[in-house]
């Protein structure tokens, strides 16, 4: 688990995907799927959720968070078992950033 601000964390944000907020991609730490914001907006997902929980929720999960297989899954990051592995310092914790294509 890493620890940041919400400034440091929005300027990482920023840097790796540029100023659309809708084009951040965040990666599920249970099923490793990777979603933009967009893709939990067209899920019907709530703004909260973005980076919190799995898109798998809303978007119809194809497993469980800890079963075997292909995401989305269904992994909620308040849940018993936290796993988000990013803390913002006075918020809660979230998704590790993807990786942005060479």
């Amino acid at each position: 688990m890493r620890t940041t601000t919400l400034e440091e964390y929005m300027a990482e944000a920023t840097r790796r995907f540029g100023p659309d907020r809708m084009k951040w991609k965040f990666v599920c730490p249970c099923c490793h799927h990777v979603a933009s914001a967009e893709d939990y907006k067209k899920a019907g997902a709530p703004e909260g959720a973005v980076g919190f929980s799995c898109v798998g929720r809303w978007a119809g999960a194809k497993r469980g968070a800890f079963d075997n297989g292909p995401g989305p899954c269904d992994y909620a990051g308040g849940g018993l078992i936290g796993l988000n592995p990013v803390e913002i310092q006075g918020h809660e914790r979230y998704f590790e950033f993807a990786e942005v294509p060479a």
